[in-house]
């Protein structure tokens, strides 16, 4: 399967780098990585993640790379990454 990053989850990993480099850009770097390579494994496991709780599809998915929550929908070729948020932040998909 192929992964797709929606604009709205680059912008906010493009966030996500910004408010941590403020303290530390190596840092910022790292975790970007993190994030991106999590992603990845959705290509091999698509449904590797827990459904998100709300709405409770079966096609909304989620994994945590601790702090944040790299929000998904499955497809029959492809995997959207739809956002990633901090995992404090709570927010429903359509």
């Amino acid at each position: 399967m192929k992964v797709i990053w929606s604009d709205r989850a680059l912008r906010s990993l493009a966030a996500i780098h910004a408010h941590i480099s403020a303290d530390s850009e190596a840092n910022a770097h790292r975790v970007i990585d993190r994030i991106l390579k999590r992603g990845d494994q959705l290509s091999t496991f698509p449904f590797s993640g827990r459904i998100v709780p709300h709405p409770r599809r079966k096609n909304v998915r989620e994994l945590i790379e601790q702090p944040y929550r790299i929000v998904y929908r499955v497809g029959s070729d492809n995997v959207e990454v739809v956002d990633v948020l901090h995992s404090a932040r709570r927010t429903q998909w359509n």
